[in-house]
């Protein structure tokens, strides 16, 4: 359905993370350039942004508004109680994940308030609170434009959510909320409200949405990913020119290796690689070795940059990261999703130890192993966290390579090798990664911007 006139529309995005997703990937284009939209930021020097949008955006209005401290506080609390109260494996899993930022005395007066009696008390206090402490300059902004529908790609807990349901509401305007990463719908129920409508990757996310974040089925849509429409195009770079620029020779097997967030010994599991390479275990095989962008390369990371490696190459746009965290610490980068793009397609297989690469690598129909590197103990984020559902789901699927140990990791790269000969392989890895992913024919532009006008001229 078209719209006869122009919407007023507030995108609210709050984290760095969301501006390489959904500002850089300019899924928003066609809604800017045909309605009239505002992006809406934390102001400058806000923890949580470090980069400038402006060059991506041509068509809109930057606003630069403060965040709410008080709200995030008392719904952050709520959200914490309530994992203290569930009694599954699920709430067990989550509490192990939260106790890696939690100090035990929080812990411990969580557990309070989430007994019976006194959370129902509780409950009625945080409700009194959020009221009495709303976010102004949102109430003030929102008022001010008149916007038609407001729309918050992000985290279940982030910075703007919840002082936006709450607004929404009290103005009467559909609010949009769009998931960003793989674990979203298990953050649990958004306790400040519900969104209009909840955009999720896929059927495995609508599931998890409506079951954790307990949202009614006909607010959860599979919408596909913003960050990964890229992968529908063909790639900047053909095969010869990828193969230059890494330094990677034609006639050899890439293995990459994408490294994940959660603190794993990424070096050790590339020496490991590159030791089998070495005994003539892998013929004719190269390591390509790609670090997830906020990874930090694993635990001691700055080893890689420091090794001389003789099969393992660190692909050419991530060795600036590599050679940065060597000499400044951890820290984040923002990669170009095209790069990404090139690299899974020229690549023969992939490795990884738990990281939404493993979704993006069954998109380009890749044999892959999900690695889950138990002996390492000092990796607590792994730990807490590779068994939560998202996870395991994927891991059980048939045409999944799993290992969990070192071992394994070293005898199961043949079985990527024999999936390979199979010429009917890449098909059935881009049909099982629709679960995860649901694909289209037009572009996320071209369907948010139909499914905003549908919304408003429908209501």
């Amino acid at each position: 359905m078209k719209s006869k006139r122009k919407l007023r529309i507030g995108i609210f995005i709050d984290h760095d993370i969301m501006i390489r997703h959904f500002v850089h990937s300019k899924v928003f284009s066609k809604l800017s350039k045909k309605h009239k939209v505002d992006y809406i930021f934390p102001p400058l020097g806000h923890k949580r942004i470090s980069l400038d949008p402006s060059s991506y955006i041509k068509d809109s209005k930057i606003y630069r508004l403060p965040t709410n401290p008080t709200s995030r506080s008392i719904w952050s609390r709520r959200s914490h109680v309530e994992v203290m109260r569930g009694k599954d494996q699920y709430a067990k899993d989550s509490r192990r994940t939260l106790r890696l930022v939690t100090p035990p005395k929080v812990e411990f007066f969580h557990r309070i308030l989430a007994l019976p009696l006194i959370f129902e008390i509780y409950k009625i206090w945080i409700i009194y609170k959020s009221w009495k402490n709303p976010n102004v300059f949102m109430r003030e902004l929102i008022r001010k434009n008149k916007y038609d529908i407001l729309i918050n790609p992000g985290i279940p807990n982030g910075v703007y959510i919840n002082d936006l349901l709450k607004e929404a509401k009290i103005n009467n305007i559909p609010f949009i909320f769009i998931m960003n990463s793989w674990d979203n719908p298990l953050s649990g129920q958004i306790k400040s409200g519900t969104p209009d409508l909840f955009l999720a990757w896929g059927p495995q996310t609508v599931n998890f949405a409506k079951r954790y974040m307990k949202l009614p089925e006909e607010k959860v849509i599979g919408f596909g990913s913003a960050q990964f429409d890229i992968y529908r195009k063909k790639p900047k770079l053909n095969r010869s020119q990828f193969f230059e620029n890494n330094n990677l020779d034609l006639s050899k097997k890439i293995i990459l290796y994408a490294g994940g967030s959660l603190g794993t010994n990424e070096y050790e599991h590339l020496k490991l690689l590159e030791e089998e390479i070495e005994k003539g275990n892998y013929k004719d095989a190269t390591v390509l070795y790609r670090p997830h962008p906020w990874g930090g390369g694993g635990n001691q990371g700055e080893r890689i940059i420091q090794e001389k490696w003789k099969h393992v190459k660190i692909e050419n746009t991530m060795k600036r990261y590599m050679e940065c965290i060597k000499n400044k610490g951890y820290h984040l980068t923002f990669p170009d999703y095209s790069d990404t793009h090139a690299v899974l397609t020229y690549c023969d297989c992939v490795i990884s130890p738990l990281s939404t690469i493993l979704i993006e690598a069954a998109i380009h129909g890749k044999p892959l192993m999900c690695f889950l590197p138990l002996e390492d103990i000092e990796a607590k984020h792994f730990q807490a966290v590779y068994s939560l559902p998202h996870f395991k789901e994927f891991q059980e699927e048939k045409e999944v390579v799993l290992a969990k140990n070192r071992k394994e990791l070293k005898d199961k790269v043949k079985i990527m090798f024999k999936q390979l000969e199979d010429k009917a392989f890449s098909k059935r890895m881009k049909i099982m990664s629709e679960k995860y992913v649901s694909k289209f024919k037009t572009s996320y532009s071209q369907r948010i911007l139909g499914l905003v006008e549908d919304l408003i001229l429908s209501a």
